[in-house]
């Protein structure tokens, strides 16, 4: 509800409640009517008296309601006019027993009813004040009998009266007080249960850090709306957001400046969209918006292209400047799901497409993104127990020398056999493991098996160094060279037989820390190639400050060669510029003759590829060399092309 309208229906509220007690008031003044006309039964009070007393409330009470009614209470300090009714009801009271004949007693009984006027109202101090002007009022009304009808007064009975009168009103003034003083409390403590449970459903309802609808509530209005969308027979749409990147943010920056970017999402986010459409975290940087009323897709396609726009703009975070981008999964109702957890379900699917597909981005869910979901979360569950199962396995690569064409080394290279999908490639199953966590522990289980056969290699003469590619996260993990060095210990391998192949874009991200990390590598004995050179964004600077001592010229570079003329002056430079800071070069994917004479005639120095062989199990790597011995290096690989 608005502020304004909130406001508006507390005040009509109020004045509700102001009304109803002016009118209890009144019934009050409608009951003395039949007594005065008993009194008159009686001969206590004359005819023409009761008339004009019973005038006098009439007009009385006709004053206060149009004061009510026409909102003019509004004006007095007191809108509940208390006071007010207090001071006429007394004057009322002592006009009617001023006219009283005799047995004026019993309508002095009556200033209590106007007392009470106060109650709830009146603090202590207000009923003692009040209690004395009904004791002034009727001290002057004897006094006027004394002058106007001194044949018909008992001064000495009056003064009986008045010091009752005196008595019994600050009992009265004094229990009312009380009275006004526990409610007060009572009020008071209502209020602030009221508060709290205000607080509690808001907190149940509401989340605590951008104050944005929760979980709970968005399924509650998700339910809801699908009702009605389907009393109706119209649609609705759900847009599923998850920043990209955000973890980043968190480890590097801490979680404080994590929660003052998630702060800022929630602004962004009720800035792009409509007061009608309903945001909520989810939790995490997730976050969803509930659209009811739109024409067709096209409309979403605008929404969620607006969504996306309003994280264009960078944000200063003590003073860091980051730029925020989000990627946004669509589906609709009914067409994507006919329930609230089908429809979550799937507009998440659609949300990872669209980071698959590059983030910064939105993506509608197709009924076909079900089955690619269903066999990720498949792969996911399989590959955190793959190692526990034996299920991963290390192939090796020959990587041959152009000019003896003997075998210099192997590169390792995981495979997954999965139980059900056979052997998959690193392409379908790495990504996941960097994006699940499990990469690290796959990473130091490959270095352990591969630094443990290649002992056993050179145990039977078979000197061969062994190339590992370390994954990103492996890279930067503080436990690293620890890890390495246990490594090392247990397999009693010479360090030397071992490389660490790091990608650009790997080292790039912190180079300073990079170069201490390799320099620490390096001192360990463990030799250092670049891997996919030429793909990454490494400057010479950096690099002749790199402590490598091979660098591998990517597949993209090679797979036109020599046809390509951009590709074998990139080839050439590469090679000249390594062979300058005094790093050996590698050429990976080479497949047929041509490609192997033209880096031949560059002067590269290895290669490896289908042109000699696939990646190999130990078995088949194990016959090779011992073909490639019998046969005295080059003549070993050629027969391959028939068979490649």
């Amino acid at each position: 509800m608005p502020p304004a309208a909130a406001s508006s229906t507390l005040h009509s509220s109020k004045h509700d409640v102001r009304v109803r007690r002016f009118l209890l008031a009144a019934g009050a003044y409608g009951a003395c009517l039949p007594l005065l006309a008993i009194a008159n039964a009686l001969g206590l009070v004359p005819l023409r008296s009761v008339v004009e007393i019973g005038s006098l409330m009439i007009l009385t009470n006709m004053a206060l309601y149009s004061l009510f009614h026409t909102g003019l209470n509004e004006r007095f300090r007191d809108p509940s006019l208390t006071w007010l009714q207090v001071l006429s009801g007394t004057a009322v009271l002592m006009y009617a027993v001023f006219q009283f004949d005799q047995e004026r007693g019993l309508a002095l009984m009556m200033c209590l009813v106007v007392l009470t006027f106060g109650t709830f109202r009146f603090s202590t101090r207000e009923f003692f004040i009040a209690a004395g002007v009904v004791l002034a009022a009727y001290a002057g009304v004897i006094n006027l009998l004394m002058w106007m009808k001194p044949q018909g007064v008992n001064v000495w009975l009056e003064a009986f009266r008045w010091l009752t009168l005196a008595f019994v009103l600050p009992c009265f003034a004094l229990v009312g007080g009380r009275i006004s003083d526990l409610r007060q409390r009572v009020r008071k403590t209502n209020d602030e249960l009221s508060s709290a449970l205000a607080m509690i459903q808001r907190l149940a309802t509401h989340d605590t850090l951008t104050a944005l609808p929760n979980r709970a509530l968005f399924n509650e209005t998700l339910a809801h709306a699908i009702a009605q969308a389907e009393r109706h027979q119209r649609g609705l749409a759900i847009f599923f957001l998850d920043m990209d990147r955000f973890k980043n943010i968190n480890d590097t920056l801490g979680h404080g400046v994590g929660d003052r970017v998630l702060q800022e999402v929630a602004r962004r986010l009720t800035g792009a969209v409509r007061a009608s459409d309903l945001i909520a975290r989810l939790g995490g940087d997730e976050f969803v918006l509930l659209v009811e009323d739109y024409r067709d897709t096209t409309d979403l396609a605008d929404i969620a292209a607006k969504v996306i726009a309003s994280f264009g703009q960078t944000l200063t975070v003590d003073g860091h400047e980051l730029g925020l981008s989000a990627s946004v999964g669509v589906c609709t109702y009914p067409e994507d799901g006919k329930d609230g957890q089908a429809l979550l379900s799937n507009a998440d699917i659609a949300m990872y497409r669209a980071k698959e597909q590059g983030r910064n981005r939105f993506c509608f869910y197709a009924a076909e993104l079900n089955h690619l979901s269903e066999e990720r979360l498949a792969l996911e569950a399989g590959l955190r127990h793959s190692l526990e199962r034996g299920e991963i396995e290390v192939h090796y690569q020959p990587k041959i020398d152009f000019q003896s064409g003997r075998v210099t080394g192997v590169e390792a290279l995981i495979r997954w056999r999965h139980p059900t999908l056979g052997l998959l490639m690193p392409d379908r199953f790495i990504p996941l493991a960097e994006e699940i966590g499990v990469i690290i522990p796959i990473g130091y289980w490959t270095l352990r098996r591969v630094c443990e056969r290649a002992r056993r290699w050179h145990e039977h003469g078979m000197h061969l160094s062994v190339a590992v590619n370390l994954s990103a996260s492996q890279f930067h993990q503080p436990e690293l060279l620890t890890e390495l060095a246990a490594i090392l210990r247990s397999t009693a391998i010479n360090p030397n037989a071992l490389e660490l192949e790091i990608t650009e874009s790997m080292v790039m991200k912190d180079p300073e820390r990079a170069v201490n990390i390799m320099e620490a590598l390096r001192r360990m004995g463990v030799r250092l190639s670049i891997d996919d050179f030429g793909t990454g964004h490494s400057s010479l600077g950096y690099l002749k400050r790199f402590p490598i001592n091979q660098l591998k010229v990517d597949r993209t570079f090679v797979r036109d060669l020599p046809h390509n003329n951009d590709d074998v002056a990139i080839t050439r430079a590469v090679i000249a510029m390594a062979h300058s800071l005094k790093m050996s070069v590698v050429a990976e994917g080479v497949e047929h003759q041509q490609q192997f004479d033209l880096l031949r005639a560059e002067g590269c120095d290895e290669f490896q590829g289908f042109y000699c062989r696939p990646p190999l199990e130990e078995g088949e790597l194990m016959r090779f060399l011992a073909e490639e011995r019998a046969t005295r290096g080059l003549s070993a690989f050629r027969p391959s092309l028939a068979t490649s």
